[in-house]
């Protein structure tokens, strides 16, 4: 096996653990899945893996040498991200706030809560700690990947690229498991109130 060969299963190995693991994207997945079903979470899978492939791709051809002069950008980063996260909590929270009650239990109409779209999913990657801590680790250790840069990074970004919607779509599909328990009015309450806690929850995450 040639060092190469062993540095790109090495990654795919990598990438998987890291796509996989809690964080705040997986996080996301299933309490979107949870709340507004599969398939209106598939624009936010893609839109996670878009964004990351162009943060891989950038960080190879030299922001991340730009990011390790500059540690102060980073933390600004980790500031923006708590941020957002605290404002998807808020949209995920919407229900809570407009329910009735009907029948046994609280009713969730239609709100201004949704899904994130792609390009939002896209953009979040951005101020995602974990996103970046990610992408600079992977470019400082598979540079034995090629000597050319711009193939070293297309190598990244196409491993990503499979392996992240494969375990985003694992917290997916156990979002969607979870929406069964909407059917009941008194349960879904709680289930959304653990949404909305998740999503808090990983805003503190990232500040750790």
């Amino acid at each position: 096996m040639t060092e190469t060969s062993a540095q790109l299963i090495s990654l795919v190995g990598f990438a998987f653990v890291a796509s996989i693991t809690p964080g705040p994207n997986n996080f996301m997945v299933m309490a979107s899945s949870a709340a507004f079903g599969a398939r209106r979470t598939v624009p936010h899978m893609i839109g996670i893996a878009g964004g990351f492939v162009v943060m891989i791709t950038s960080v190879v051809l030299g922001l991340g040498a730009f990011l390790n002069a500059v540690p102060g950008v980073l933390f600004a980063l980790r500031i923006f991200g708590t941020l957002w996260l605290l404002w998807l909590a808020w949209q995920l929270a919407g229900p809570l706030f407009d329910c009735k009650t009907v029948g046994d239990g609280p009713s969730f109409p239609a709100t201004t809560a949704r899904p994130l779209r792609a390009y939002e999913a896209a953009l979040f990657q951005w101020v995602n700690p974990k996103a970046w801590t990610m992408a600079i680790a992977i470019s400082s250790a598979y540079v034995g990947l090629s000597d050319n840069m711009a193939v070293r990074a297309a190598i990244m970004a196409m491993v990503f690229v499979m392996v992240a919607p494969i375990c985003n779509g694992v917290w997916m599909i156990a979002g969607q498991s979870l929406q069964r328990v909407f059917a009941s009015r008194k349960s879904a309450f709680v289930i959304n109130s653990s949404m909305v806690a998740m999503v808090v929850f990983s805003a503190v995450l990232i500040n750790l």
